[in-house]
Formats: structure tokens, C-alpha cells, sequence
């Protein structure tokens, strides 16, 4: 029976179609950075967190537009909900001023939560979409919320790289 390549760590390597990765870390770490692409803020609407859902050229050979769509619709839905200003956010914001905003020290606020909710949705993304693709989303709030960082990795042991992928390759590290 014939087994897989090893590291020399002792652990698989096999193409992206093919990896699961347990740790997005194995796939910083087992491909070689090849390029970044931004997405914007949309601020059509205000300055409401909502980022552009244009499909950006360079990822037209890793993954299909309507599920790239899909995944910003989703972010720009959970930040709408995260901003949305009701009654609950209102009692947050009494019980804040009532306790000397000490209240936060025993419970998270809604906004918080939300945020962890849209990282745990990326984390999701990242590992049965993207990575397998050889593509890492940026949690928007590790860049200040202005963009959504997606990271193109390429095998190292591929000749075939991108013209442009040196140019880019060192910015944002």
C-alpha cells in the first residue's frame, strides 16, 4: 500500500483538494504565500460595516463566485445584526451606566458576541471552503474592520507561480 508523503514532522502532505486541515496554521506553514486580495468597505449605505461582494479577478480560478458572494453576504448579515440598536442593546447600555460599566466584567455584551459568532464563521469558512482552495480569509477585525484580507497559497513544490506574486507576497507581514 502506498502512504502519503511525510513532513519532517511526520505529518501528511498531500495536494489541497485532498488535505484536511486540522490547524489553518498547516497551511501557512505548508504553502508558500502567493498573493493578497482585499476587499473593501462598501459605503454606499453610510458607514454601516458592510463590505463589497464584487468578485475580485484573482480568485476566478480557486473558488466559485456565488460561494465568495455567499460568504461576504453572510459577514455583511452578521454586522448588520451586531450594530443593529434595540432593546437590548439599550438595557446593555443602562446597566453600564448604573453599574459604573462594571456589569461588563461578568457578561459579554451583545456586540461581543456577535463578533465571536462572525469568527467562529470564518474559522468554519477557512476550513471547508478556502483552505482546501489554498485560500485564507482574515478575521475583518485583525485589519480594523477596513477589509477583508484573502490570502492565496500556492504548493511550494509547484514551478508554476504568478507573475505577480512577488510584488505582493511581502506585504501586510
Amino acid at each position: 500500500m502506498l502512504s502519503a508523503p511525510r513532513t519532517a514532522t511526520g505529518r501528511t502532505t498531500l495536494p489541497y483538494c485532498h488535505q484536511s486541515f486540522h490547524n489553518l496554521q498547516e497551511l501557512r506553514h505548508s504553502a508558500s504565500l502567493a498573493n493578497k486580495v482585499f476587499i473593501q468597505r462598501d459605503y454606499s449605505e453610510g458607514t454601516v460595516c458592510k463590505f463589497q461582494t464584487k468578485f475580485p479577478s484573482e480568485l476566478d480560478s480557486r473558488i466559485e463566485k456565488t460561494l465568495f458572494e455567499d460568504t461576504v453576504k453572510t459577514l455583511n448579515n452578521y454586522y448588520a445584526e451586531a450594530e443593529k440598536i434595540g432593546g437590548h442593546a439599550y438595557l446593555e447600555g443602562c446597566l453600564a451606566c448604573i453599574t459604573a460599566y462594571l456589569i461588563f466584567l461578568c457578561m459579554e455584551t451583545r456586540y461581543k458576541k456577535v463578533l465571536k459568532k462572525i469568527s467562529r464563521y470564518i474559522q468554519e469558512q477557512n476550513e471547508k471552503i478556502y483552505a482546501p482552495r489554498g485560500l485564507l480569509i482574515t478575521d475583518p477585525i485583525e485589519r480594523g474592520m477596513r477589509v477583508i484580507e484573502i490570502s492565496i497559497y500556492e504548493d511550494r513544490g509547484s514551478s508554476g507561480s504568478s507573475s505577480g506574486s512577488s510584488t505582493t507576497s511581502s506585504s501586510g507581514r
